[in-house]
């Protein structure tokens, strides 16, 4: 448990540094790129193929933290409608949905990738986010079935 704790922090960390990270880039290629445009007469092809890869880098870094503080799009109706005492299992049943979607999503995304790669060449590496944010995913409804559920010795 503790181990699996650390690693979700760790990513956590990780996933924020990413976000901060691309966001600024994002920033600073497009600011550089309108100024050139407009001072110089010139803009720059290589930021306008980049500018999209970067931002679907942020959004699934940025969803993948939504995720881990659960802040992402969930059923709330179900859950709101449910007695508490059922909630635990709820949430059980979600994680385990949530890793089987994740589940199939990541073994099509490295086919993906795969495709990607053989059809662009290096280019199509920027995909391998997909394949990253359903691994993640994945693991980050595992952690919720051990953040859930008291463990031996510990009070609910």
């Amino acid at each position: 448990m503790h181990l699996i704790k650390k690693i979700d922090d760790f990513l956590e960390k990780l996933e924020k540094y990413l976000v901060i990270f691309l966001f600024s880039l994002l920033v600073l290629l497009i600011t550089l790129n309108i100024l050139s445009r407009n001072i110089i007469n010139y803009s720059f092809e290589e930021i306008y193929e980049a500018a999209p890869a970067a931002v679907l880098w942020l959004s699934l870094a940025g969803s993948s933290l939504a995720l881990k503080n659960r802040r992402h799009i969930k059923m709330e109706l179900v859950l709101r409608l449910c007695p508490n005492k059922y909630r635990l299992y709820t949430n059980f049943v979600v994680s385990l949905f949530g890793m089987a979607v994740m589940g199939v999503l990541f073994y099509s995304s490295l086919q993906f990738v795969e495709n990607e790669i053989h059809i662009f060449g290096s280019k199509g590496l920027f995909s391998v986010i997909f394949p990253l944010f359903f691994a993640i995913s994945f693991f980050r409804y595992f952690t919720w079935i051990f953040y859930d559920f008291p463990q031996k010795g510990r009070a609910a």
